[in-house]
Formats: C-alpha cells, structure tokens, sequence
C-alpha cells in the first residue's frame, strides 16, 4: 500500500511547485518522510495557529490553537536544555574523571567492588577492618569534592534543575492540550503533533497505533495545506504597493520605537521592544529583496522566519557579519518571535536584548548601504 509503515521511510506527500528554484512559497519540503515530519508539521501549524480563525469567547476556555505554540516552545526550550546537560555532563566525567566512587578490595570472587555512597561503605562496614573503610571513605569525600569542584565550574548542576523544570513545564502544558476539545482542523493536527512528540518522538515506535497516528498526521497534513490559502493566490503582499522605500522607513519607525522602549528605564518592558525589534528585521529583509526582484508572494510566505529571508539576501549580494547571521538564524531557531507573544513566562530563556537591538541596528546599516538609501530619508 502507499502509505504502509512497513518501509523504512514513509511515504512522500506531493505539492504543486510554486516556485521552481526556492520550492513552495511556505519553504514546506516537496517530500516528507521519518527525518522531517515533525518538524514539518511544526512549521505549518506555526502559521496555521496564528492566522485568523476561531477565537477564544470571553471567558471560555483557553483553545487548543493558543495553547499549542506555548506547548512547542517550552518543548522546544527543553530539548534546547537536554543537549546542555548532556554536552556538560561528558565536560563534567571527562574533568572529574568519572562519578565519585571508592575501590573496596578483596570482596568475593571479583576482588574489588566499587561504592557510591557512605551507606554503602556502612553496610559493609563488618566485612573491612577500620583501616580499610577509612580509606574508602577518604578516596569517596575526595572523589566528590573533585566532582563538586568541576560541576560548580560548569553549572552541570543548574543545567540538570532548568530540564527538570522544562520537561515538567512541557508535560504539563502537552496534558493540557490532549485534553482540551479541538474546534477545528489545525487544532485536531495540532494535538495529534504534539501527542506524537511527547511519546514517539523518534518515531520508532512500531507497535500499534503508533504507525497509525503517524499516517493520520501526514494525512491531517496534506488537507490543511490543500485548504490554506496559497499566498500567491491571497492578499498581495503590503510591499507590493508600499515600495522599498516606504518598507523601509516603515522598519526605521519600528527600530526607533524598540529603542526609545529602552530609553529612561532600568528595567524597561522587555516583551514589546523585543517586538518591534524582530518587526523591524523583518521589514529590512523585506525591503532588501523587493528591491533585488524576489516577488512579492515569496516574501509574504517567509512570515516571522528568518533564516530563509537571511539566506536569499546573503545569496543576493547582502554582506553581515557572522555573528549577526548566527543570531538571525538563532532567533528563528528559538521561535523567539511565538515565545514573545505566546508563552512570556520563558522570556528569561530569550537572547540578550542588547543583542537583539545590535542585530536590527547591523541589518539597518547594511542594508540602506546595499540599498543607497540614507538613514536620513
């Protein structure tokens, strides 16, 4: 059968080309299969979620479409977090040259048996003399100072507390989804992602339903993106009137807005200039492949995404430095732009906002020197 899960990779779902050089215009791959299915899905339901549709009645229930992106960006916060610990885990073995333990010999036929705690020591207190369990004791307490030294250099500790604590923030909010009635496609797709991520989210898992489920989101998948309007086919892009000009002095306001937010304050409000400032980057990319001949639909279909926009300009003769492009694609990466409007309580996990700031100034610079255009104007 076409869509059996007996083949190792599942089976492609097929889209119109849009756009022969770039594929279509939502940057969605021509084939899916076990690699990028989640991510896929990921990427769809991000603009899916956010155009108009059903919303919330005053004081209603929180919709599943509401509640996803929180979900998916706290899950992506801690998978973010599981690489650390892991990454400061091998740092931490490798300079305390393993977990405290302490060699007791002569025991039974091996000879030699480790231990990992005093208990254990204690426990065996009556098969050692004294001399033998205080050395046992002092090769452990200098084991884990070693350990404790290292771990403190590293923060593996506090590393090991922020996955605990975004693991437990994800399952919470993922509960929350799966129980929560769907009223609509994208948000029956949305559960269904989201169950599939929190319980196959390797998707090996071969016994039933789970073979199943995964079909069912490929095919949820194929009729969302048949019923969602194609931007080639939607409104026109606001470029298309507005000109490179106008879009670029429309990014100017929104970088001066993000700017003056930070003015006078101590501790300004960091969501909104956050905002303004990832608006702005936007605008400025916008403006930048307007004016190089890349149609208006393409540009529209990026949305809040970055990393595309930032390759095509690259591509097209827009010269930044590294670590601007770093955090452009780090931003979208993140899905910095939904944390900020959707799940402020991990705003803390977010780049620095000078950062931010610095990256819209260098695109602002840039690109009005690209352009020829005066900052003055």
């Amino acid at each position: 059968m076409a869509d059996s899960e007996n083949s190792r990779t599942l089976p492609v779902i097929t889209r119109r080309k849009e756009n022969p050089e770039r594929g279509t215009a939502e940057n969605l791959p021509h084939i899916i299969d076990r690699r990028n299915l989640l991510p896929v899905a990921a990427r769809l339901l991000r603009t899916l979620v956010v155009e108009p549709g059903d919303y919330r009645k005053a004081g209603g229930p929180t919709p599943v479409r509401e509640i996803w992106p929180r979900w998916y960006a706290c899950h992506q916060q801690r998978v973010r977090a599981t690489r650390l610990r892991e990454k400061l885990e091998k740092q931490l073995l490798e300079e305390a040259g393993g977990p405290p333990v302490a060699t007791l010999r002569n025991v039974g036929k091996d000879g030699v048996i480790e231990v990992h705690s005093f208990a254990d020591i204690n426990r065996m207190a009556t098969q050692f003399d004294a001399e033998h369990l205080s050395q046992a004791r002092a090769e452990l307490r200098r084991d884990r100072r070693r350990w404790k030294e290292a771990d403190r250099r590293l923060g593996y500790s506090e590393a090991v507390a922020l996955e605990q604590e975004l693991t437990e923030r994800a399952g919470i909010s993922g509960r929350v989804m799966l129980i929560t009635r769907p009223s609509s496609l994208t948000e029956v797709t949305a559960k269904l992602h989201c169950l599939i991520v929190m319980h196959d989210p390797s998707l090996k898992l071969e016994d039933t339903p789970w073979p199943e489920l995964r079909t069912m989101l490929k095919d949820l998948l194929r009729i969302a993106d048949k019923r969602r309007p194609k931007s080639c086919d939607g409104p026109a892009y606001p470029g298309k009137a507005a000109g490179v000009r106008g879009i670029l002095n429309l990014a100017k306001q929104y970088q001066d807005a993000a700017s003056k937010l930070g003015e006078g304050s101590s501790t300004p409000n960091q969501a909104p200039r956050r905002l303004l400032a990832l608006h702005a980057m936007e605008l400025y990319l916008d403006a930048f492949l307007l004016a190089k001949g890349v149609n208006t639909a393409t540009i529209g279909g990026f949305r809040h995404d970055l990393r595309e926009p930032t390759r095509v300009a690259s591509e097209a003769g827009l010269v930044l430095r590294k670590r601007a492009m770093a955090h452009l694609a780090t931003l979208s990466a993140n899905n910095e732009y939904h944390v900020i409007r959707y799940a402020p309580e991990l705003m803390s996990t977010l780049s620095p906002v000078n950062r931010v700031m610095a990256t819209v100034d260098e695109l602002s610079r840039k690109v009005r020197k690209a352009l020829r255009v005066s900052t003055t104007e």
